[in-house]
């Protein structure tokens, strides 16, 4: 939502977003420790991830790879030397007093992403570095340590101050996490800490070139969030500068319990970190001929799937949406519809409706789905082509769940009118009572005589026939 407050109108805010998202390699950024969300604590760890006296690091090739194909996904240049530096802070879960990262020489700088409403974001650099462990506070007041993600890759994506709304940066996370998933770099899953922000706000009169003093709130964890923390901010900051007092540099958190920033500590500039040159990795040095390699792997990306969703299948805006939301899904969907696009919208809600219940019903994943896309499009196009009905078609799609195959039926539909329309008959007086109630002008038992007559039928007979001849009889 866009911000409209009273404050519009004398003040605006600036924004920058500083993304960390969480490389998808197998092992570790500088050791071949492996480690997954979820395994036992501090069961993936080792030497290099505690920071034992005289260990080396080693540089993760594969996650030097996905952070090429992200930053050449965001029209980045890719830097050919690029150099690691040791930050140094104290945590109780960064057990070296120091996160190797990246400083003056970064992976990836100078890109871009083109939101939809043509604003324009400036991403100033992305750069490789090691993540922290867990610090995890318990109801007895004492902090337990997790160092299973110590060491795990992280990119952090750097934006300019070119965002100047809540709305334009929810936009420009969206399209980023989009970006990054279809590179399949990182699934960006905010609940496991796979993408997590940090908002760099200040405010200014309007019209000011030169910007206010910015507050960074650290680690949001939901867009929801974000949202609600950009807004409460600008309020926030234009009522300090409205009443005379200056804004501080500072380091926030969100406290979404009561909705409210609240200060950490007061903001460390460079300096304060003690940058130097990480004494135990050289300068890493990336050929032309690599980055040229990775970027014949570039995937389409979702600004070109969304044209090409459009122009060869006609479906919504919000169906598109949710197809580049669940990538799996759109494979599936576009396997089934290509042959036939004009009815792409049919299969679209089939696969929407039915496969996605299935799915969250069986709490499992898209692979598990037991209907071949093949399969699947033979029972839609039955009923497309009134060899069955709606509700038939949904009858043999739960027996398909158990074989995984249409069954092995006679789909002919009997065309010859008189036939049907003396077979409609034969059905209404077998039910009498129901029939006089349809004399009488019940019409909605039209529908308890289709199902009757499609199941004694047993689907011989157009589904379109029989209601045109029960809709001509009853409802004139």
């Amino acid at each position: 939502m866009t911000n409209t407050s009273n404050y519009s109108e004398n003040w605006e805010i600036v924004i920058g977003l500083e993304v960390h998202v969480q490389l998808s390699s197998k092992t570790k950024m500088f050791t071949a420790s492996e480690w997954n969300y979820g395994d036992s604590p501090n069961t993936k760890i080792c030497p290099i991830t505690l920071g034992y006296p005289g260990t080396l690091p080693t540089i993760n090739d594969s996650a030097v790879r996905k952070g090429i194909l992200i930053g050449l996904s965001l029209n980045c240049d890719i830097n050919n030397l690029t150099k690691f530096a040791r930050k140094h802070y104290f945590y109780p879960d960064l057990p070296k007093g120091y996160q190797i990262t990246q400083s003056d020489s970064p992976l990836c700088e100078n890109g871009y992403i083109n939101l939809d409403s043509n604003k324009k974001v400036r991403i100033e650099r992305a750069h490789l570095e090691e993540d922290a462990g867990k610090t995890i506070h318990t109801l007895e007041g004492t902090a337990l340590i997790d160092y299973n993600r110590c060491g795990a890759p992280l990119l952090e994506i750097v934006s300019a101050p070119d965002m100047s709304s809540s709305e334009e940066a929810l936009n420009y996370l969206k399209s980023l996490k989009e970006i990054i998933i279809s590179t399949k770099g990182s699934d960006c899953d905010m609940e496991k800490g796979n993408l997590r922000v940090d908002l760099n706000i200040s405010v200014n009169k309007r019209g000011d070139q030169e910007l206010g003093t910015r507050r960074e709130v650290k680690n949001v964890n939901s867009f929801r969030n974000i949202e609600k923390a950009i807004n409460y901010e600008f309020e926030a900051q234009c009522t300090l500068l409205e009443s005379g007092h200056l804004i501080k540099q500072e380091t926030l958190l969100w406290d979404d319990n009561n909705g409210v920033t609240k200060s950490i500590r007061s903001k460390e500039d460079a300096h304060d970190y003690r940058y130097f040159p990480e004494p135990d990795l050289p300068p890493l040095e990336i050929s032309n001929e690599l980055v040229e390699e990775i970027r014949m792997m570039v995937p389409e990306l979702p600004s070109e799937i969304r044209m090409r969703l459009n122009k060869d299948y006609g479906i919504s805006v919000e169906q598109i949406d949710f197809l580049v939301g669940n990538r799996e899904l759109m494979d599936y969907y576009e396997r089934v519809s290509s042959d036939n696009p004009e009815n792409a919208k049919k299969y679209y809600n089939w696969i929407s409706i039915e496969i996605v219940k299935y799915l969250k019903d069986k709490k499992s994943q898209l692979s598990e789905f037991p209907i071949s896309p093949k399969e699947f499009k033979k029972l839609i196009d039955l009923e497309i082509n009134n060899k069955i009905s709606h509700s038939q078609a949904k009858d043999i799609y739960k027996k398909m769940l158990e074989t995984g195959k249409l069954p092995d039926m006679d789909f002919s539909v009997t065309e010859d009118l008189g036939e049907i329309e003396e077979f409609i008959e034969l059905v209404l007086n077998k039910h009498k009572d129901e029939y006089d109630r349809l004399l009488a002008g019940e019409t909605k038992l039209i529908n308890f005589f289709m199902g009757q007559i499609m199941r004694e039928s047993k689907g011989k007979y157009n589904p379109s026939s029989i209601t045109d001849y029960l809709n001509k009889k009853f409802n004139n």
